[in-house]
């Protein structure tokens, strides 16, 4: 299971890896889906994508599970209440984020297809039409928003190097590249969240267009093209770390 877990942080890695790349193409005119579901229609349209994507599913299931387990773990650890809150809090949020790309690599193994920006559009319009909906949804988009800090705040303070096992000659590379992922993500998930809010604030919910639409966001502004390369760039970097983690990560 340790070892299938492992392998989840590579495939994680090549997901963000492929969205660079892709919102770089973005950047130069030309079409695609910056996001998971264009990662991994990018996988299943090449030679061996199916078996590709049938290990993906397995290892981004092996690897939410363990953060489960991190979730029991953490629960039982003798550290302070709040401490234990939020190594359980942060356990559990990432065993979802595998959990639900576990399942996008099982769409498209089982030969369906997804667009993760219909999708957010779509369950955003649904969450309007519901009871305190757009006070749910302001909550969401602060929440992203927060979570956006919280991947800038661990990247620039490089705690991020705590998940790891000294990786000896390469720490210093590690360092950088997680470094400069984590300051990546960190503003690609805050602009996620401010599209959010507003949707919520303007009733439109095709406002709200996940991670393919924060980064045409980024890329629609003035000097964007400069701003999309880099946080495309900075994907990459956060890809290549996740790799790294696959083999010098805590477990």
């Amino acid at each position: 299971m340790c070892i299938l877990a492992r392998a989840g942080f590579v495939f994680v890695g090549l997901v963000h890896i492929l969205i660079g790349f892709i919102a770089l193409q973005i950047d130069r005119g030309q079409g695609g889906q910056a996001d998971q579901s264009g990662a991994i229609a990018s996988i299943a349209s090449k030679p061996g994508g199916p078996v590709l994507l049938w290990a993906g599913f397995a290892a981004c299931a092996a690897l939410a599970l363990w953060m489960l387990s991190e979730v029991l773990f953490a629960s039982r650890s003798k550290t302070d209440s709040k401490k234990k809150l939020q190594q359980a809090a942060a356990a559990a949020g990432k065993a979802v984020v595998f959990a639900f790309l576990a399942f996008t690599f099982a769409v498209f193994a089982s030969g369906g297809s997804k667009n993760s920006s219909q999708s957010a559009s779509d369950f955003t319009a649904k969450l309007m039409g519901a009871p305190a909906g757009i006070a749910v949804l302001i909550a969401a988009g602060l929440a992203v928003i927060g979570a956006g800090f919280f991947y800038a705040y661990r990247g620039v303070t490089r705690k991020f190097m705590q998940d790891l096992q000294a990786p000896g000659t390469g720490r210093t590379a590690v360092k950088w590249i997680g470094t400069i992922g984590y300051a990546a993500k960190g503003v690609v998930l805050a602009v996620v969240g401010i599209l959010i809010m507003v949707a919520a604030a303007t009733a439109d919910p095709s406002k709200s267009s996940g991670l393919d639409g924060g980064l045409k966001a980024l890329g629609s502004q003035p000097y964007g093209g400069y701003l999309l390369a880099a946080v495309a760039a900075g994907l990459v970097c956060y890809g290549a770390y996740s790799i790294a983690r696959a083999r010098y990560g805590k477990f």
